[in-house]
């Protein structure tokens, strides 16, 4: 998590406040913002989505996009809408004189494999925050920090009702699960499922909201004694890992490939790679099925979306394990899971993609979708169309919604 920070949030045009409401002196290394904050950047990918999701896209003023995926920011990049500046160096240098960038959400400082210390994303100066939504234990704890950020713009009930959506699709795809699961354990063991990459070594990745996911698709995680502080096992050798994974029903895979098209085209190109073999009607999937091309990189939809959206996520996972209790996702809406098993190729989508996004969320195609400054001013206005109302209405909806 991050250093302990205070960020104090006054109201725009007041002054700068030096006490607290108790008396005391505000601490002298307290940043300050004047709410609602007019313009932001973004030097890396993660927190795009939670963006996307509040609507304030409009506001951001500065972007590298060098290892972002979404199609509607490299979109407005294009159409220069949003500065770019390329590259953690450029990004660092430019923000802090930017005058329109009052805010920068950067990642909490980390040591890197050089022993020096970083910010993804960060300016390095006073308009720095921090942001720890992807080190949260579970995922929906991940998507909940959408309530930080909206703090900054006076979105709190926006961002509450967001959240409520995406908890009750999670839930109600969580509960389709928990059926198909129950209905297969009548007559077989519970499916094992385990997270594995080749990154220093053959890992199995056991971190808490991993295992999460597993437990909620309806499957057992892969657990194995761990030292006090670790998440994850390292084998020595393929061999080890084979023998590992020798009973597990569910394989995702994690390692990173710079152009997952032709470094792991196949089930078999992956199976080499890990050095395994999957048991009789095991499932093995990747984590790139979304790709933005860059024309230098192919980037992940996973490590931008996959903090924000667990409902998707859920979906996708539940849908490859359970394919007759949940929909497949649609075309136009983000799909993390690649189905080696079954063949599934790499979607790789450009900036022109944003106008499938766009119709996408504006005919509630998946399973969660953004909500317009058009429809939020219609729930404020409304006395009877209070988040708690339309929340309790979606519950209702979402599981016909994605139930197969």
């Amino acid at each position: 998590m991050s250093p302990p920070a205070v960020y104090i949030l006054r109201i725009c045009g007041s002054d700068a406040p030096t006490k607290y409401s108790d008396g005391t002196y505000i601490e002298s290394d307290a940043k300050h913002f004047s709410v609602p904050v007019k313009g932001f950047a973004l030097g890396w990918s993660t927190p795009v989505p939670f963006f996307e999701q509040l609507d304030l896209m409009d506001k951001v003023k500065l972007a590298n996009p060098q290892y972002m995926h979404s199609p509607c920011m490299h979109d407005a990049i294009k159409a220069g809408t949003i500065k770019s500046e390329v590259g953690a160096d450029a990004f660092s240098s430019a923000a802090p004189a930017q005058t329109d960038v009052e805010l920068v959400l950067s990642s909490s400082p980390y040591v890197n494999w050089q022993n020096v210390t970083k910010r993804s994303g960060g300016c390095y100066c006073d308009k720095d925050v921090f942001f720890d939504g992807p080190a949260d234990d579970t995922p929906l704890g991940r998507a909940e920090w959408i309530k930080f950020i909206a703090t900054f713009f006076n979105e709190e009930d926006r961002a509450n009702l967001i959240f409520s959506r995406e908890k009750a699709a999670y839930d109600a795809t969580k509960a389709l699960a928990a059926s198909a699961a129950a209905l297969y354990e009548l007559t077989n063991s519970k499916k094992k499922c385990a997270w594995v990459n080749d990154y220093l070594g053959y890992k199995v990745d056991m971190h808490p909201y991993k295992n999460t996911y597993c437990i909620d698709a309806g499957m057992e995680p892969f657990s194995i004694s761990l030292p006090s502080g670790t998440t994850s096992k390292t084998y020595a050798t393929t061999a080890e890992l084979a023998t590992a994974l020798a009973d597990v029903d569910v394989i995702i895979d994690e390692t990173y490939a710079g152009d997952p098209a032709t470094d792991f085209p196949d089930k078999a190109s992956v199976l080499s790679n890990l050095g395994i073999t999957l048991k009789e009607g095991a499932v093995l999937l990747r984590l790139d099925r979304e790709l933005y091309d860059t024309g230098s990189a192919k980037n992940w939809a996973w490590t931008e979306g996959g903090v924000m959206r667990p409902a998707h996520v859920l979906q996708g996972l539940v849908h490859a394990v359970w394919p007759n209790s949940v929909k497949e996702i649609p075309d136009s809406c983000v799909d993390y899971f690649r189905d080696m098993t079954a063949g599934e190729t790499v979607k790789v989508v450009d900036h022109t993609h944003c106008a499938k996004w766009d119709n996408a969320n504006a005919e509630s195609q998946c399973i969660t979708n953004i909500i317009s400054d058009d429809d939020m001013s219609a729930i404020r206005d409304s006395p009877a169309a209070k988040p708690s109302f339309i929340v309790a209405i979606l519950v209702a909806l979402v599981v016909a919604f994605i139930g197969a």
